[in-house]
């Protein structure tokens, strides 16, 4: 049955990445956000019908802060992105390496994305600089503090406050979200390749995400130790409330 699933899935979701080309030279500007009402909600709906393609459905659990907002999440698949552009309007933080990555890098790239090269020394403050300048002229942005994917739960790393600057230095205020997989095929983690770990993806027969939006952290006055730490705790505090993923 899972050859056949992933034949099929695969055979949907070429034309649909081909849409999302289409839509993204046609409608959505070369330049950054800010975006229109009618992008963000088309950025949504790809987004969701991508995920619903190769069988992962998303379960919203809050609703995303008004107003400039530095949404931070853990980190647990490349899954995560497509996950939150369900929901909120906020231009991604993505390894650089997002750009080299064939086909998808158009819509990456289109869809808003703040790069930051991984490794480099100055890397988190340039990435931090690029958000609060977005931040300042009223758009919300999106981050993984941790840095990288993990299993999750326990599995977490702790949130880089660098990444926080942003949010502090703007006086915007940080959302924390918590993403929760229940089956164990969705991290992308032990040095596995994008092709390889879709190719497990596509032949799961469903994957559930929910996407807990938590309460908004207010930043006037904080450091940003302090804002990373209450955020991820809240983070944590919710992926181990959470039942263990589980196989089919």
């Amino acid at each position: 049955m899972r050859p056949l699933r992933r034949i099929v899935r695969l055979a949907l979701v070429v034309p649909h990445v081909l849409l999302g080309l289409w839509w993204a030279w046609r409608r959505m500007p070369a330049e950054p956000p800010p975006r229109t009402r009618e992008q963000w909600d088309l950025v949504h709906r790809w987004n969701r019908r991508a995920l619903a393609l190769v069988g992962v459905r998303v379960r919203v659990h809050g609703r995303p802060a008004e107003g400039p907002t530095l949404f931070v999440s853990n980190h647990v698949s490349w899954l995560d992105i497509g996950a939150l552009s369900t929901t909120i309007d906020a231009a991604m933080v993505g390894k650089a390496e997002l750009r080299d990555w064939p086909v998808l890098s158009v819509l990456i790239v289109r869809g808003g994305t703040i790069f930051i090269r991984r490794g480099a020394r100055d890397a988190a403050s340039n990435a931090a600089a690029e958000m609060a300048r977005r931040l300042a002229r009223g758009d919300s942005a999106a981050v993984f503090p941790e840095g990288t994917t993990t299993r999750g739960g326990h599995h977490m790393r702790r949130f880089h406050p660098r990444l926080f600057e942003a949010a502090r230095a703007t006086g915007a205020k940080v959302q924390p979200v918590a993403l929760v997989y229940d089956h164990p095929a969705a991290p992308f983690v032990d040095d596995q390749s994008f092709g390889q770990h879709l190719w497990r993806i596509l032949g799961e027969r469903l994957i559930h995400v929910d996407l807990h939006l938590l309460e908004p952290i207010e930043t006037a006055g904080r450091d940003r130790r302090s804002i990373a730490r209450e955020a991820e705790t809240a983070v944590r505090r919710t992926v181990a409330n959470q039942p263990p993923s589980r196989e089919e």
